[in-house]
């Protein structure tokens, strides 16, 4: 059990498909975290459970935060937050962990590989660029089993429009095969956001590729989870 999170009331929650929701929720005091970084909640449907997710934008001064969350198995807290959070209700979120954060250093073009509810991370890193990108071409690669299985199609193209450095593709099937066919990629910094199996299919790729490890980033713990 957690000893240190922050409460956060339900703000807005929409379902963006059969098995996905998108929510967002306010804390009182502002949430210490960097875009890319992951928490864990814990909902009062599933009282005592904890489970992490990304947050799907970076800081803001209103202390919003948004979430992206598919569900894994009936009873657990996805399916929680994805069939039965409102808003009003509160949950707790726990101390930002991670290191899938920005270089502070780089001024590399960057290529983000995600697949599934992987978009959050990218989507926060996205919107930290937003505010200070000027230089930077981000491509944004998205894998997904089936065409249904995009969800927020609208707001990913929204995002492409209003950002002319930002470009997006998707990919039904092996997102990690098509980042590689694309290449080469000289001189680009990487992060890989999603389903542990597709984030290690995609290591091993861009090792095959010859991308210097320093330049791929993913939370490890994520990769080596069966």
């Amino acid at each position: 059990m957690l000893t240190d999170f922050w409460p956060a009331e339900v703000l807005h929650h929409d379902r963006r498909g059969p098995d996905v929701a998108v929510f967002t929720c306010r804390t009182p005091r502002p949430l210490p975290f960097r875009a890319g970084q992951h928490v864990a909640i814990e909902c009062p449907y599933v009282p005592w459970r904890w489970a992490d997710y990304s947050v799907a934008n970076a800081p803001r001064p209103d202390g919003r935060l948004e979430f992206h969350v598919r569900t894994v198995r009936p009873d657990g807290v996805s399916a929680a937050l994805v069939e039965r959070l409102k808003p009003g209700d509160t949950l707790r979120i726990g101390s930002p962990r991670g290191s899938l954060t920005l270089d502070p250093y780089s001024r590399r073009d960057l290529v983000f590989v995600t697949a599934g509810t992987g978009l959050a991370p990218a989507k926060a890193l996205i919107d930290e660029l937003s505010r200070f990108n000027r230089t930077r071409w981000i491509h944004l690669f998205r894998g997904e089993p089936d065409e249904a299985a995009f969800y927020d199609r609208e707001a990913v193209d929204l995002l492409a429009q209003r950002h002319p450095w930002l470009t997006v593709t998707r990919a039904v099937g092996d997102v990690a095969a098509l980042v590689a066919a694309r290449g080469p990629w000289p001189d680009h910094d990487f992060y890989l956001s999603g389903p542990p199996t597709m984030v290690a299919t995609a290591l091993r790729r861009l090792e095959g590729a010859l991308v210097p490890l320093s330049r791929i980033h993913f939370d490890a713990p994520a990769a080596r989870r069966p």
